[in-house]
């Protein structure tokens, strides 16, 4: 079985990485993850700009619309970063957990965009980061 990275068309955006998803057993969803979601599904990222506990935020939800959680916090900068800049993020799940008591989930994050604002976004990504860093 090929994974998510081999069935995504490189030349419509490009792969970010894996990431783990939080948050689902707050989601209160655990039930209907565990029967309507497998790997391969593909997922909407949303930027959630009004959350108070993290200001990179990004939701995700089902192919019904429904809340799964969102995507852990240490590790969604980068997909915040490229959504705020106009590209549309998808998740593809990768690996689930159906049997652990908070559904356990990684997807593949993929940014849907042309070649050349790859290039741009890509730069200015790394430029951003240089900006982060604090000695």
């Amino acid at each position: 079985m090929k994974g998510a990275r081999d069935l995504f068309p490189t030349d419509k955006g490009f792969f970010i990485g894996r990431k783990r998803v939080t948050g689902i057993f707050q989601t209160g969803r655990r039930l209907a993850i565990r029967n309507n979601t497998d790997p391969g599904d593909e997922l909407t990222l949303i930027r959630d700009y009004e959350n108070k506990f993290d200001e990179r935020a990004v939701r995700v939800r089902d192919r019904y619309g429904g809340d799964v959680g969102f995507i852990e916090a240490k590790s969604n900068d980068e997909i915040a970063f490229y959504m705020d800049s106009g590209c549309e993020c998808i998740a593809v799940v990768a690996e689930l957990d159906k049997k652990s008591a908070t559904v356990g989930m990684l997807v593949d994050v993929f940014c849907r965009c042309d070649a050349v604002s790859m290039e741009r976004l890509s730069a200015s990504y790394e430029e951003y980061m240089r900006s982060q860093i604090t000695f």
